[in-house]
Parts: structure tokens; C-alpha cells; sequence
């Protein structure tokens, strides 16, 4: 068995993930990112955890404040996975090109997803070249139901 870094990532590609939005807010701004590093924590209290990388722009904004949202993706959002998975608030303002509204203290979510969830920061564990964001759902909406759009090699793609 190898341990190769490129056969480990394709490895690990393989395992399903659900595809989700990220969004933070501080102090009138908005950020956003798609993570694929999501799961479930616990059921009680409910808690989700997302993996963010701390070169991220969202990250800044998840680090400094308190909630954040998590808009989980269907299999028809596939250009929505693109846009904030491949772009960077630092130039480009994503929110303004999608139907959003602001939960919370003004944090962002997709008015159109599988499903949303505003979460409250209650733990930020170091993790490699990660901080795992573990967070309280506060609010939980099932928006469209549809099935999540997963990760599917290098890219967000539904099935075939």
C-alpha cells in the first residue's frame, strides 16, 4: 500500500460528501465558500462541523464572529458550488449574484437549497491545514429536500 499524497487525495475523494455553502458576516460583510467538509457531530446538542481553510477570506470572517450559515446544495446547484468554491470574496462579492437572505445577525444563506442551517461557533479546532468550525444549529430549514449534490472527483457534479 502506498502512501503517495496524490493516492491518499484521490483516495479520500471517493468517500461521499454533501456539498454545501458556507456564510459568515462581519461588520456588514459577507463571505462565502463551498465546503465539502461537513458532518455531523451530535445529536445533542445538534452540532455540525465544517473544515475551513485559514488562507479562506471566509475564514477571517467565521474566526471573528460568532455564527454562521451552512446552505446545503441539491444536485441542480452545480454552477452555485462553482461560483463559491472557485472564487474569492476578496474579488468578487458572490452574494450580491445569488438570491440570499440573512439569518441571524445578518449572516447569509441561499434562499434556494436542499436544506439551511444557522449555526453558533462553539468550538474552532486546529486541524492540519484547517480550523474544524463546530457549530450549534440554532435554526434548521428543509428548503427544497432535494437530494445533496456530492463531490465527484475534482469537481461538484450530480450523478449520471
Amino acid at each position: 500500500m502506498k502512501t503517495d499524497t496524490v493516492l491518499i487525495d484521490d483516495a479520500l475523494r471517493l468517500a461521499p460528501a454533501p456539498v454545501a455553502v458556507i456564510g459568515a458576516a462581519r461588520d456588514g460583510v459577507l463571505g462565502g465558500l463551498t465546503a465539502a467538509w461537513l458532518t455531523r457531530v451530535s445529536m445533542d446538542p445538534p452540532l455540525l462541523l465544517v473544515a475551513i481553510g485559514r488562507e479562506r477570506f471566509t475564514y477571517g470572517l467565521m474566526r471573528d464572529s460568532a455564527l454562521f450559515t451552512v446552505s446545503l446544495l441539491h444536485e441542480s446547484q452545480v454552477e452555485t458550488a462553482r461560483l463559491f468554491g472557485l472564487h474569492s470574496r476578496r474579488e468578487r462579492d458572490k452574494w450580491a449574484e445569488v438570491d440570499h437572505d440573512l439569518l441571524g445577525e445578518g449572516v447569509p444563506a441561499l434562499k434556494r437549497c436542499s436544506a439551511r442551517f444557522l449555526c453558533r461557533t462553539e468550538q474552532t479546532v486546529a486541524a492540519g491545514d484547517h480550523d474544524l468550525f463546530i457549530g450549534r444549529i440554532e435554526t434548521a430549514e428543509v428548503l427544497d429536500g432535494a437530494p445533496a449534490l456530492p463531490v465527484r472527483g475534482r469537481d461538484y457534479a450530480p450523478r449520471d
